[in-house]
């Protein structure tokens, strides 16, 4: 027989011939060397020998340390001759046998005998523990049948049973952990454990808190893609000595312990599947052999289950019975008692005609003794002794026609001969009435009813003449009347005026309002008014519009309450509804005619429309722009949601009006709706840039503007999108599309703010944006300066000079005049401006008042439009006067012809006023404008300038000349002085000389600049 064996010695010469005398061909059997402890144990990890020879001593260490890694492989120590005290020793501790070396080696043959001897030996322990090993698993096997028998005859529920199986089956296994439960199918079919006992190892607290949640009545495991699901489904033996791999252990529940093997064995009885048993976590794993073991145990069980099932089963039919008999009892009380205190009569009548049910008030509507229904008589015999004491009437009169016969054969004793009606009224002596009902049963016999319906008939009679009313005054009103029941179905129209139409009322019928065919109402006004019904609340004049047969269009209004049962049950709706279509069409018309804006009284969008249409006809004729001004107010809604809709109301209205007044009155100021407003400029420059300027100008004039609702101020600033136009043949859609498509770009650009629709003038508008904050940021920057361009007499004398703002921007530079005075002007900055050159001039005559060379000299400043009609223009030009301490009589303010011709009157009053305080004024440019010589000998002037544009081609244009020479002779006769402007060369010095101009102007004396080059 083949033999391996492991040889644990140091000594390579002596493990040769030990190998050579064990490893012989014939024999079969393989020896395997190492030289240390340390190789022997992993050799014995990966390999299991037959036996094991090892010296006594070895490189690390002796042959004893080698005893607890031999897990009951028979093994031979080799001692030296000499130390047979040794062997001895081994031999207590655990070795099977010794041989000792001697030095010829000749212990070599006799040493395979000796481990024949040993395998022999130990072969036969292990099978005789093996046998013993058996025969305890068998009694413990036994043992556990016999107590599971007590145990679940014992329990009344199956988790002790469960409980105690579990343990002996986790003793018979040797398992870690274990689960036994029934087996049960949901209501798809599919089964699922009912677990009731379970090992408590390694769960977390969470999942030990479930399972004491559901011990009673037992954890429901239902995952069949699990191991435990997998033996539910097939109702074989699961067996996975690898379940940490297993596909099928990825169902374990949250917080499981850790499944290393696992045994699933299905309990079946009667062909069913009743319970099962889980085990998991043996060491070594599990076997078939270990399902057919455990199987007389698992038998046993199923059937032990299946009985306990039918004694449920048994007890719960019991109960239900005993249950069943006490309610029939407390029903067949409740019946007779129901009987007797119902107020209909009542009779069972068997199929041969007896009487064997009666209830009290059948005694009493019919006036019976109750000797006579003591005896169970037959009908006849009833009715004959009512027929004989005068019940009926003469010839049964008392009786319905339609039942007299009936009753009449009845009296006869062959009432079975003729059809029996299923009810009938009949009238009492007393003058009641009676209403009998019978209803035939099976397999013979019948129930008969009598019901007192006196007071039923009684109402009937008076509904029916109050519905005849009410048909005659709903059919002669305009008004119509219709319910509806609990799903708002109508089931009832009155005086329906659509007859007039040809609409039957049956369409109506079965059908919700909102299903009617041809009815025009969108969905927000359905969805509200469903709201309401569903709600059950009153409504009033929902309107509706809908097509007569014919096509024409007829609106309806609605209204309706719902109605309620005694109860307070909802049971349906009724209302009246009347044709309104002269109405609307009517309300139609107004609202056609009506083009103004109800709350700001601006114009509407129509007739918006119809003036942009007349605009742009306008613009292309005369060949200038227009532009439309889209303006929607930021964060209005804001304003609405906290401090409600009167003060939005409030705003629009100003903004309405502030908007109004900053445009021209042939231009068009709109509200859409809102907050949205649509200003129309017509008459812009035909220059498109310069036209986009002029819009931007009447833009600038409402942003960032408060406004005072209530006394209290309020900040809503607009944006506001351009679009210029001229091409009559763009539609004014687009144009509006345009303005509004712009205005939502300047909200995107941080709102309160312009844009324009075209990129290009959006550019430079950006340009005059940044312009205009420049010139803020300058005046309080004290960034503007004056230069001064120096006034000579005949002689070349100075005399004084001209003061010409300029500005040194930090980043521009010397900034022209001519590219911020318009754009101040137009937003108004024109005012601050002019207040600080005109401080700045007063302060440099004070200064030359301290110079006796410049103590006489005069200074000019310019004065615009908007500075000179403030109404306290005097008191500004007194007040930087006397800030500086300056002498009036040499400061003179220059004038323009067009200035001065506004407000004539107003103008002199101003003038006069500084006049007489010594400010000297001139008028500038003269000869461009068109004054009135009647005006002109009014004004308290002191000089006349002649423009430049005179003086430039003064030698070489004689209108030019004529035109100076003109001036020079009014200002003489007026007694005015001259000042000659733009001299640049000798001879235009020499001609004005020659003609009576004593003063000059120009590049011919001095370019304006600072003061000390004056």
């Amino acid at each position: 027989m083949p033999i391996s064996v492991l040889l644990i010695e140091s000594d390579h010469p002596h493990a040769q011939a030990v190998a050579g005398a064990l490893a012989d061909p014939w024999s079969g059997w393989r020896v395997d060397v190492v030289d240390s402890i340390a190789q022997a144990r992993d050799h014995l990890l990966r390999h299991r020998p037959d036996i094991v020879l090892a010296a006594q001593r070895t490189l690390d260490g002796s042959a004893f340390d080698l005893l607890q890694l031999l897990d009951g492989v028979p093994a031979i120590i080799i001692v030296r001759m000499g130390a047979e005290s040794h062997a001895a020793q081994a031999m207590r501790h655990g070795f099977d046998d010794f041989t000792v070396q001697d030095p010829a080696l000749d212990y070599l043959l006799t040493l395979p005998a000796q481990i024949e001897a040993v395998l022999e030996r130990t072969s036969s322990a292990r099978a005789r523990r093996a046998a013993e090993a058996m025969l305890a698993r068998q009694h413990r096997l036994l043992q556990a049948i016999s107590r599971a028998q007590g145990m679940f005859i014992a329990s009344s529920g199956p988790r002790a049973a469960f409980e105690a199986l579990l343990g002996e089956l986790m003793t018979l296994t040797q398992s870690a952990f274990g689960l036994v439960g029934q087996v049960q199918r949901a209501d798809d079919g599919h089964p699922y454990l009912r677990v009731h006992a379970m090992t408590d190892i390694s769960w977390d607290e969470a999942s030990r808190q479930r399972y004491a949640q559901h011990a009673e009545d037992g954890m429901v495991f239902d995952n069949l893609h699990s191991l435990v699901g997998a033996a539910l489904v097939t109702g074989e033996p699961v067996l996975s000595n690898d379940a940490n791999h297993d596909a099928r252990s990825a169902g374990t529940p949250s917080g499981h312990p850790t499944l290393r093997t696992y045994l699933g064995l299905p309990i079946h009885a009667a062909g069913e599947l009743v319970a099962m048993v889980g085990l998991a976590n043996r060491s070594g794993g599990y076997t078939n052999a270990d399902v057919q073991f455990l199987q007389p145990l698992l038998n046993t069980i199923g059937q032990l289950e299946t009985a306990r099932r039918a004694e449920l089963a048994r007890s719960h039919v019991e109960a239900e019975l005993a249950r069943t008999s006490a309610l029939l009892t407390e029903k067949t009380r409740a019946l007779e008692g129901t009987l007797d205190n119902i107020s209909q009569g009542i009779t069972n009548v068997d199929a041969e005609g007896h009487i064997r049910v009666y209830n009290q008030r059948y005694l009493e509507l019919l006036d019976l003794p109750e000797s006579l229904l003591a005896t169970q008589p037959l009908v006849e015999e009833v009715v004959r002794f009512q027929t004989e004491r005068g019940d009926f009437g003469p010839e049964f009169q008392l009786i319905e026609p339609m039942a007299r016969n009936y009753v009449a054969s009845e009296y006869a004793a062959h009432g079975g001969r003729m059809n029996m009606p299923q009810s009938y009224v009949r009238r009492t002596r007393q003058g009641r009435y009676i209403e009998v009902r019978t209803r035939a049963l099976e397999p013979g016999g019948r129930v008969r009813t009598f019901t007192d319906v006196t007071d039923y008939l009684s109402t009937l009679e008076a509904l029916r003449q109050s519905e005849a009313r009410w048909r005659s005054l709903t059919d002669l009103s305009s008004d119509w009347y219709w319910e509806q029941d609990d799903q708002f179905r109508f089931v009832r129209l009155d005086g329906n005026p659509y007859h007039t139409e040809g609409v039957p009322d049956e369409m109506h019928y079965g059908l919700t309002r909102w299903e009617l065919p041809d009815t025009f109402v969108n969905e927000g006004q359905w969805r509200e008014h469903r709201e309401q019904l569903e709600a059950h609340q009153v409504f009033h004049d929902f309107e509706m519009q809908r097509l007569s047969q014919d096509g024409k269009p007829v609106w309806v209004s609605i209204s309706g309450e719902p109605i309620f049962d005694e109860e307070g049950r909802f049971t349906g709706y009724r209302g009246v509804a009347r044709d309104i279509t002269e109405r609307k069409l009517a309300e139609a018309e107004i609202q056609r005619l009506a083009f103004y804006d109800e709350l700001t009284g601006l114009p509407n969008r129509r007739l918006l429309m119809d003036r942009l249409e007349r605009a742009v006809a306008t613009t292309q004729r005369d060949g200038r722009h227009g532009a439309l001004l889209f303006l929607d107010l930021d964060n209005f809604k804001g304003i609405n949601d906290t401090m409600g809709h009167e003060w939005g109301d409030r705003l629009l209205e100003q903004v309405a009006a502030r908007i109004g007044a900053s445009v021209r009155a042939t231009d068009t100021v709109a509200r859409l709706g809102g907050d949205e407003f649509v200003v129309v400029v017509q008459g812009l420059h035909g220059h498109e840039v310069e036209a986009a300027a002029e819009a931007e100008a009447v833009a600038q004039k409402v942003l960032n503007q408060p406004y005072v609702v209530d006394g209290c101020d309020m900040h809503s600033t607009p944006s506001i999108g351009i679009a210029l136009f001229q091409d009559a043949q763009q539609p004014v859609q687009e144009l509006l599309k345009r303005a509004d498509l712009a205005m939502y770009q300047a909200k995107a650009q941080g709102r309160n703010t312009l844009c324009f629709f075209d990129p290009a003038m959006q550019a430079a508008a950006s340009a005059r944006s940044a312009l205009e904050g420049d010139i803020r940021q300058g005046l309080a920057r004290n960034e503007f300066l004056l230069h001064y361009q120096p006034v000579v007499d005949a002689s070349g004398h100075l005399l004084g000079a001209e003061a010409l703002v300029r500005w040194q921007h930090p980043q521009r530079g010397m900034v022209s005049p001519a590219d911020f005075i318009p754009l101040a002007e137009q937003t108004g900055l024109i005012l601050p401006l002019g207040r600080q050159v005109l401080a700045l001039a007063c302060r440099q005559l004070a200064q030359w008042a301290t110079a006796p060379a410049k103590a006489a000299w005069t200074l000019a400043v310019n004065v615009s439009a908007q500075e000179f009609r403030q109404p306290d223009f005097v008191e500004q030009v007194l007040a930087a006067l006397r800030d500086a301490a300056a002498n009036p009589r040499l400061l003179k303010l220059e004038l323009t012809e067009s200035l001065l011709l506004h407000d004539v009157e107003d103008s002199i009053l101003k003038m006069q006023a500084l006049r007489t305080l010594g400010v000297g004024f001139s008028l500038d440019d003269f000869g461009t404008g068109y004054s009135s010589l009647s005006y002109l000998k009014r004004l308290p002037l002191d000089q006349l300038k002649i423009d430049q544009s005179f003086v430039r081609d003064v030698l070489t244009d004689p209108n030019d000349a004529t035109i100076a020479c003109t001036i020079i002779t009014l200002a003489r006769s007026l007694g005015l002085d001259v000042v000659a402007e733009g001299v640049e060369t000798e001879g235009q010095r020499s001609f004005l000389l020659r003609n009576g101009c004593r003063q000059f102007q120009g590049y011919l004396f001095g370019r304006p600049g600072p003061e000390e080059l004056l």
